[in-house]
């Protein structure tokens, strides 16, 4: 009787240790296969995660990349941001370094110089130039440059191309990219799974990467501080920095105060505006000019939208209309058109936020320190809002919008064109994601 006690005890221990050590066994395994950085159970690496946004890849690429740095077998994925503005050449270091979290390698940037306006939150991006020499030396380096309007060559480059065992057994591949490649990658027949399972999203990517990759230095936000408190902004209210599930967490409607209403608008009037002659529209009368003027009619009729039509009472409603609360409203503008701000102030008082007291210019039309800090100061501000009013062809104020990482906030207009009459902006009139990141220079 002892005896067949004792064997259904083993039975029974035997049933429960099985699962146990089958799935420490995959897990194991997983960790040693390929490179893919979405299986992490727990975290102890120090660093500026978005978990809640952004998947379960941050903290495994931190601690590979930081381990990568100190390796005899280290392999890099540098992205030469060589030409264009703050805009085009962030959309190439995102694309950029998608390849590298996809391959396995270590990311750097060259091209620009960003040690000055951005701390580095988890990993370290920059590359000497003795360590670049070194590569040349060893002849160690592949360079895969991307910059002609081949859609044919884009789609090789970064739709049929498995990253992970792209010239493998080279040391240092250098990317130059025309044009952002994020949708060709999220379809990439090798890595579309991978980036599903890392829990990567297409519309948030951008934001999680630019996050990610950088954070403006204490000097940087000072240029726009005054701007955060007219507008009530809880500093990095937007972003996710280390955030977990915690059954403390509430998760359910509150009546809490409600926060400002932020809409930014963005009018990129073209780069006469830099030019010794200047721009006919930059001048006295620009906000009378129907493709100036209808940036703001949008932020108008977004606001009514919001807060205006739930409140609206008729006897054909259905449901009970809201009660009404006070909401503080701002926009942000942004302009390339020192006069424009300033005239747009005097108009909505209390209303504009933007600055009229700094030297404006594109970062690589000048040298002017004062210029280039506000216009990445700028940038990151502008991601803060909740609704971007961007311009059709500029790629400033789209991906600064992309780094607030949700959906159906963006709208943009033609600056050389008018909308039609019967067009306007609602809740509703939104650019799809698909929209936005086929706009102008892509994604």
């Amino acid at each position: 009787m002892r005896k067949s006690k004792i064997i259904i005890l083993l039975f029974i221990s035997l049933l429960f240790s099985i699962p146990f050590f089958t799935f420490f066994f995959i897990f194991k395994n997983g960790q040693n296969n390929g490179y893919n950085f979405g299986n992490s159970l727990s975290s102890s690496i120090p660093g500026s995660f978005d978990n809640s946004y952004c998947g379960r890849w941050q903290e495994q690429y931190t601690a590979f990349h930081r381990k990568m740095e100190n390796s005899p077998n280290k392999k890099y994925l540098i992205l030469d941001a060589w030409k264009n503005g703050w805009g085009d050449r962030l959309i190439q270091i995102v694309s950029g370094f998608y390849i590298a979290l996809l391959s396995g390698r270590s990311f750097k940037i060259t091209g620009i110089e960003l040690e000055d306006i951005f701390e580095k939150p988890n990993i370290d991006w920059s590359i000497s130039k003795e360590e670049l020499e070194l590569l040349e030396k060893e002849n160690s380096i592949k360079k895969l440059y991307y910059t002609e309007f081949d859609k044919e060559q884009w789609n090789e480059g970064f739709l049929y191309t498995n990253f992970t065992s792209n010239y493998e057994d080279v040391k240092g591949l250098i990317y130059r990219i025309q044009n952002g490649k994020l949708q060709r990658i999220f379809e990439n027949l090798f890595h579309k799974q991978q980036l599903y399972e890392m829990g990567i999203r297409p519309d948030t990517a951008f934001g999680c990467a630019f996050e990610y990759l950088f954070k403006p230095k204490p000097e940087v936000i000072d240029i726009v501080k005054d701007a955060y408190e007219e507008m009530k902004i809880k500093r990095d209210y937007y972003l996710g920095h280390n955030t977990q599930y915690s059954s403390e967490n509430n998760y359910l409607p509150v009546n809490d105060e409600l926060e400002p209403l932020r809409i930014g608008l963005q009018l990129r009037l073209g780069d006469n505006t830099f030019s010794e002659t200047g721009s006919f529209i930059c001048a006295e009368n620009v906000l009378l000019f129907n493709q100036i003027k209808q940036f703001f009619d949008c932020a108008e009729e977004l606001e009514a939208d919001i807060l205006e039509k739930p409140f609206e009472k008729n006897q054909n409603r259905l449901s009970m209309a809201s009660p009404k609360k006070k909401r503080d409203v701002y926009w942000l503008l942004l302009t390339d058109c020192k006069i424009l701000r300033e005239k747009a102030k005097e108009k909505w008082p209390g209303k504009v936020i933007t600055i009229t007291d700094k030297s404006i210019n594109h970062i690589e039309k000048t040298e002017n320190k004062e210029a280039i800090g506000l216009a990445f100061a700028e940038h990151w501000l502008f991601g803060e809002m909740d609704y971007h009013i961007v311009t059709t062809s500029s790629s400033y104020g789209r991906t600064a919008a992309l780094r607030r990482k949700i959906y159906h906030h963006i709208f943009d207009l033609g600056i050389s064109s008018t909308r039609a009459s019967d067009s306007k902006c609602s809740l509703l009139t939104y650019n799809t994601y698909e929209e936005t990141s086929k706009h102008w220079v892509e994604l």
